[in-house]
């Protein structure tokens, strides 16, 4: 698992989203979850109509999974995910996609690869790897990003991501 910290302007996604508890049917990291019905959801729309989507950024080929935390999360386990295509302008979009812009920030970036993806990563990214960075996380939202490194769900053993962990602010400077 590599780790950096690396800065982004705003980012604008356009997309399709769930609101609610992703594992509910089924486990992490298994397509039949909401997060796996959602991609299989937005990626049809994309199937049907390739150009549905305009002025998208990187050529439209990398994908975003945006975990948004509710004031009740900690509690039910409820949160709002969204995944999409980055784009350049949110001129045009259409009737079944919605939009979120992510606003300039210092992320923890961490590559995950493999076996790793499986493993037990997430818990120690807030409890461990940001902290070790000498900073606190923004635990208001997270983001995946897939590009030509993931191979899909199917064959996770040659595939590699990148987690974006929004970096707070630390205490005195705004």
């Amino acid at each position: 698992m590599d780790v950096r910290i690396e800065a982004r302007d705003r980012i604008l996604l356009a997309g399709m989203g769930f609101f609610g508890d992703p594992f509910a049917k089924a486990s992490a990291w298994d397509e039949e979850n909401e997060i796996g019905s959602l991609w299989k959801r937005f990626s049809g729309f994309l199937e049907a109509d390739p150009e549905a989507i305009p002025d998208r950024a990187d050529r439209g080929t990398v994908g975003y999974e945006l975990h948004i935390n509710a004031t009740e999360t900690v509690r039910t386990g409820r949160y709002e995910v969204f995944v999409g295509l980055e784009v350049r302008s949110l001129g045009s979009l259409p009737v079944p996609c919605s939009a979120k812009i992510l606003p300039p920030a210092e992320y923890a970036v961490i590559t995950v690869r493999g076996q790793e993806i499986r493993g037990d990563w997430m818990g120690r990214l807030y409890s461990e790897i940001v902290p070790s960075l000498g900073r606190r996380a923004d635990e208001s939202f997270s983001f995946e990003r897939y590009d030509e490194r993931f191979k899909g769900m199917d064959r996770l053993e040659e595939s590699e991501l990148e987690y974006f962990i929004p970096l707070a602010r630390p205490a005195g400077d705004r």
